[in-house]
């Protein structure tokens, strides 16, 4: 196997890493609690952040295999300039106010994890349902549109990955109420 069939799988498991982290204290939030305790929270929270830069690393890994000069920032059209702030800037107001609206507690699975997290009907949910993932995609699709016109061949498919992994989680957070 090459190095660049190798990346496929290493960013692949990269980005599933944090879902597969959701996944298992969704569905075994005690056994978590066994290991963490009072601290399943924080643990989880800092595991979820190392597990982004894992993604970061995995994603830029992949692309410089790929592209080893990188990205030439002067030569993004300026539309993609556009698309790429409303798109992050969407997607951060909706990560920043889903922190806002039900604290830290609430985005790292306190509910499961023996915290009281509040019952919130307005912003961010009166916009999307599930804000922060929509959010997230709304930011990978941002980084997307900046390196379009330079991304290599395979960006699309991966950016379909990611967000299917997001809606994924979505659909286990809706579909499968386990405690």
């Amino acid at each position: 196997m090459d190095r660049l069939e190798l990346s496929n799988y290493t960013v692949c498991a990269a980005l599933a890493a944090p879902h597969l982290l959701y996944a298992y204290i969704w569905f075994f939030p005690r056994r978590w609690m066994a290991l963490f305790g009072k601290n399943s929270c924080k643990t989880f929270e800092t595991v979820a952040w190392l597990l982004k830069v894992v993604q970061a690393l995995g994603v830029a890994y992949w692309y410089l295999l790929r592209r080893p000069s990188g990205i030439d920032l002067a030569a993004v059209p300026p539309l993609a300039w556009i698309v790429f702030a409303a798109l992050v800037g969407f997607g951060q107001w909706l990560n920043v106010g889903i922190f806002k609206a039900i604290g830290h507690a609430g985005v790292y699975y306190g509910f499961k994890l023996g915290h009281t997290v509040p019952w919130v009907s307005g912003f961010p949910f009166n916009v999307v349902s599930h804000p922060q993932y929509v959010g997230s995609v709304a930011t990978v699709l941002g980084g997307a549109a900046l390196v379009w016109t330079q991304a290599p061949q395979g960006l699309g498919l991966l950016v379909l990955y990611w967000t299917l992994l997001y809606v994924a989680t979505a659909i286990q957070e809706d579909k499968c109420h386990v405690d």
